[in-house]
């Protein structure tokens, strides 16, 4: 008898859509269960904490948070592994995974919450999973039942961009980020398939997962669409990727990854999450830095503690990792060095 998974998700969710298109790749055997009102009753029995995805395990396990479920996948189903072996390669990409799930989930959600074309398209989305399919299929109620959730939904996402750190401080820094990580992963891919060759990485599944869900709302699709529509190939092919041929080697890499790791990850990323971290530890109740000249001022929440968390387990894989003179290199050429030493 074949071993199912079952995933509980919603195409809402960047992390939800993230572990598909790896179980996906993967060829795992698995069922994809909407997170919506008809299942929310089983997944509340199942979760420990409410967040999706949710995988429920064929011997009963439950597992949550996108990133040690891939983890521990990888140790169960070998072929095709999505962390390279070679050191550079192993740690950027565990690297650049670690930026998606905890920089730009600001982007994907500063936009949809931030604007109300994204607002509401969203709560739209979010009210249809929600309204019994009973009365939606009787007009007059449908309509009223469907403005309503869709407007309690709005009221209250519209209301937590603070949980990310979105305010009118940092709406211009996060931005910027976005366009430029869109424009700097679009120069990148125009000579390969995904980020580190011909087969996807971890990297690949943590910021397809973010940059899909910014491209299914209007005002990031609209930049998508006029500054990197090339970029389309990528977000198509990540849905249900396949492997094209192996990885290829920093060197060959090089050109077009470094800028992407040195704007992004060490001169935004690494120095905004670091300073988060030190505020959780430290019982801060604020993050407040510069980041390229602008100030970036955010609350400390429950969320922030979790990138803490999230972080540490970067920090093991970084000191698992065989250090040679190429990553040696990497580490100072791509400014990573001073951050993850300090």
């Amino acid at each position: 008898m074949t071993e199912k998974y079952s995933i509980y998700g919603n195409d809402l969710s960047p992390y939800s859509v993230k572990i598909r298109s790896y179980f996906r790749y993967k060829d795992i055997e698995h069922e994809w269960i909407e997170r919506n009102l008809k299942t929310q009753k089983t997944f509340n029995k199942l979760a420990k904490i409410q967040i999706i995805p949710l995988i429920l395990c064929p011997d009963g396990e439950v597992l949550q948070d996108s990133t040690p479920i891939i983890l521990k996948m990888e140790k169960k189903f070998i072929k095709n592994p999505v962390v390279p072996e070679e050191p550079v390669l192993s740690l950027l990409s565990r690297l650049l995974e670690e930026y998606a799930d905890e920089w730009a989930v600001k982007h994907m959600c500063h936009y949809r919450w931030h604007y109300e074309e994204n607002l509401d398209a969203a709560g739209k989305r979010f009210a249809k999973l929600y309204v019994p399919q009973t009365i939606q299929q009787i007009a007059w109620l449908r309509t009223f039942f469907l403005n309503k959730a869709t407007n309690a939904f709005k009221a209250r996402m519209s209301k937590r961009l603070w949980v990310v750190g979105s305010n009118e401080i940092t709406k211009i820094p996060i931005e910027e980020s976005f366009k430029n990580l869109i424009e700097l992963l679009d120069k990148h891919l125009e000579a390969r398939p995904y980020i580190f060759g011909s087969k996807p990485s971890i990297a690949d599944f943590a910021l397809w997962g973010h940059i899909y869900n910014a491209n299914n709302d209007v005002t990031a699709r609209k930049l998508i669409q006029k500054h990197v529509p090339k970029l389309n190939n990528w977000i198509e092919r990540m849905e249900d990727p396949k492997e094209m041929g192996d990885f290829e080697t920093w060197h060959d890499l090089k050109p077009t990854l470094l800028p992407l790791i040195k704007e992004e990850v060490a001169e935004t990323f690494l120095p905004w999450v670091i300073a988060n971290n030190k505020a959780v530890k430290n019982n801060k109740d604020k993050v407040s830095i510069t980041l390229k000249g602008r100030p970036f001022e955010h609350k400390v929440t429950s969320v922030q503690k979790f990138h803490a968390k999230s972080f540490s387990l970067l920090m093991e894989h970084y000191k698992s990792i065989s250090r040679d003179q190429e990553l040696e290199e990497m580490l100072v050429e791509t400014g990573v060095k001073e951050h993850l030493d300090a």
